[in-house]
């Protein structure tokens, strides 16, 4: 154990290349220290299978992660991951150098899919080696759970959480539109189906394949290649945003809700596994069934009719940021997860993960 009992916990997350700057690590203080292995690559999360030289990548990432553990002095170091590539590459270095003394965690471990056959119990062999899963939706225990036959305890649902960059904004009146962000898993077809009776200007926003061989409406615009400031800048002018999805097993579409929500603006999005912890039917937005067009069309008709409205679930939306989501917010869970972490790998059978936080992303 390092001085005091501290514990430093290695970082092999995609996204960075320096000490973390302002993420949850800057705001998780006790016996907790963080040092970064950068990623000395570009972390394309919109593929929806990872190649050969993906996994090199990842790889040789996790590898840099753990030559930082083995400097380190023994029982000092744990490593967190981001992303289940990284997960599944850091575990299985932890597998086969044999060192489970060493803590390793799992954040924003969401998956497409949960493979089959061998790929299914390769997982189980090489995952079993992570001592805390983080997810972002509770539906994703269970399933997860059983998928890699583990226990439930090992998965903790923690909200995705962003950086908080607050702005006014404010909607285009002139010009009122509908907004839809987003390629993966996202069900433009119904969004279509449920704008073009309304005859409301929509705008779409998304790679070219998300909307490929779609019959759009000369009131359907589709733009991509924009950038952040450009989006959020879209997303204040919208009247109403929507987040149309497919599968509403796993999850997706998190970070356009919860973008949306920080610029105090409600979403209408579909009841899904990453959803339904965030939108919440009446205080920051509206939820509807899947491959309803229906349904959507009335859920974007009762926000575009109601200024009182929108205004009201967009004040709800903000605090939903501001108390569960941002990167001070969860802090004290990750904290919590660490801690449980440390002790699993430090016990001689593991010990239990504690549940799920108790605050929820509403506060």
């Amino acid at each position: 154990m390092t001085a005091a009992g501290s514990m430093q916990w290695i970082l092999a997350v995609p996204f960075l290349r320096d000490e973390g700057g302002d993420w949850i690590p800057r705001h998780v203080g006790g016996p907790h220290r963080f040092v970064t292995a950068p990623a000395p690559y570009d972390h394309d999360r919109s593929r929806a299978v990872t190649g050969a030289s993906e996994w090199s990548d990842y790889l040789r990432h996790a590898w840099a992660a753990w030559r930082l553990v083995r400097a380190a002095p023994r029982g000092g170091a744990g490593v967190m991951t981001g992303f289940p590539q990284l997960a599944v590459t850091a575990a299985l270095v932890k597998l086969v150098l044999g060192r489970r003394d060493v803590p390793l965690v799992a954040w924003c471990f969401n998956l497409g899919r949960t493979p089959g056959g061998w790929k299914a119990r390769l997982a189980r062999v090489v995952l079993g080696q992570v001592d805390v899963f983080v997810v972002h939706s509770r539906r994703e225990i269970a399933l997860y759970a059983e998928w890699l036959d583990l226990p439930r305890d090992r998965f903790v649902f923690v909200p995705l959480s962003i950086h908080d960059e607050p702005r006014e904004t404010r909607e285009d009146e002139a010009a009122p539109f509908v907004l839809a962000m987003g390629s993966a898993n996202r069900d433009y077809a119904t969004l279509v189906a449920a704008t073009a009776p309304l005859g409301l200007p929509t705008v779409i926003v998304a790679g070219a394949h998300a909307v490929e061989g779609l019959d759009l409406p000369p009131t359907v615009t589709v733009r991509n290649g924009l950038t952040i400031a450009e989006c959020h800048d879209l997303c204040g002018r919208a009247r109403v945003n929507v987040v149309p999805l497919r599968n509403t097993d796993f999850t997706s579409g998190q970070v356009t809700v919860l973008e949306a929500m920080m610029l105090g603006k409600p979403v209408v999005a579909t009841r899904a596994a990453g959803t339904e912890d965030y939108v919440v039917e009446g205080e920051n937005g509206l939820l509807v069934p899947s491959q309803d067009p229906a349904a959507l069309a009335a859920a974007i008709a009762a926000l575009w009719d109601d200024p009182d409205a929108r205004a009201r679930l967009g004040a709800g939306a903000r605090r939903t940021v501001q108390e569960g989501t941002t990167f001070r917010a969860v802090a004290p869970a990750m904290a919590a997860v660490l801690d449980a972490a440390r002790v699993r790998a430090a016990g001689p059978s593991g010990a239990a993960v504690p549940g799920e936080p108790s605050r929820s992303p509403t506060g």
